[in-house]
């Protein structure tokens, strides 16, 4: 992980990827001047900022939501964001990128998207910031801060004057169904009537309610999922290509190969070449 100081009050990159259901990129602090601006950009991971001061501007897709001190706002991943501070008041904000299997889901149970990216608490403002606040001063510590992450999670969901009552959420036991089913069976082959038949739904509308739900098809997002596990069996294992392959859902490593490649952009080998290099040059940094 590396710790940076130059534009920022503090920055930290950790990836943190090691839980499936919650990933933690970055973290960081910034007091912002007057009028600071970022992006436009888009992102592939969620990136959450909470305002402990000031105000000022987002823009999701050119549709602009003001923000005031003690909210958050979300910057959804391939999604057009932008965001500005105010001229006369600008905000000092907590960031942090996250991702994971999990997190749509949780943040829909918050009530938060693209549509309506802020989260306003019911009362008490000091919860968010001081849990932020603890990841920050813990930063070293990967289990911890993935612990503080469910803990954001349940107060966001608890608080949340826009959350969606579980009550009302008459399909996330099916999507639940579906996403455990995919993390225990993911080795395995698993065909659009196999999910359907493991939720008790018909073949066409459970493909529509997840897709709906989760943003991807169920078979992308069960490759995806195996790749994603693929990706680390690479980092964390000296397991051949082919043993990788076995042990998450594919037959031959071609097949495996080529669908690494459509996801990452780059064959395994060379992805296992590129990530182990990256590491040993983060544990040896040269000085100078």
């Amino acid at each position: 992980m590396t710790k940076y100081n130059k534009t920022f009050d503090e920055c930290y990159f950790l990836n943190f990827s090691a839980c499936d259901d919650i990933s933690l990129y970055e973290i960081g602090q910034q007091k912002c001047p007057p009028s600071y601006s970022f992006g436009p950009i888009i992102r592939d991971h969620y990136v959450l900022h909470y305002i402990i001061n000031g105000e000022g501007k987002l823009y999701l897709d050119h549709e602009e939501h003001a923000i005031k001190a003690h909210e958050a706002f979300l910057m959804p991943p391939n999604v057009l964001c932008y965001y500005e501070a105010s001229a006369t008041n600008p905000w000092n904000y907590i960031w942090i990128h996250i991702d994971g299997s999990r997190v749509p889901e949780y943040l829909r149970r918050a009530g938060i998207d693209k549509h309506q990216p802020i989260f306003r608490c019911s009362h008490d403002h000091n919860t968010m910031k001081a849990l932020l606040l603890d990841i920050c001063t813990n930063y070293t510590r990967e289990l911890y801060c993935i612990g503080k992450l469910y803990e954001l999670f349940e107060f966001i969901i608890t608080q949340s004057d826009t959350k969606v009552k579980l009550v009302q959420d008459v399909h996330q036991k099916y999507i639940n169904i579906i996403l455990d089913f995919i993390r225990l069976k993911y080795n395995e082959p698993i065909s659009v009537e196999t999910l359907s038949d493991a939720c008790g739904l018909e073949r066409s509308y459970m493909t529509r309610l997840f897709k709906a739900n989760v943003g991807h098809a169920p078979q992308e997002y069960v490759i995806n999922y195996r790749i994603r596990i693929a990706r680390k069996l690479l980092y964390e294992t000296d397991w051949s290509i082919r043993n990788i392959a076995y042990a998450v859902g594919y037959g031959d490593s071609f097949a495996f190969s080529k669908a690494f490649k459509r996801v990452c952009g780059t064959a395994p080998s060379e992805y296992r070449d590129r990530v182990l290099a990256e590491a040993r040059a983060d544990e040896n940094p040269e000085i100078g």
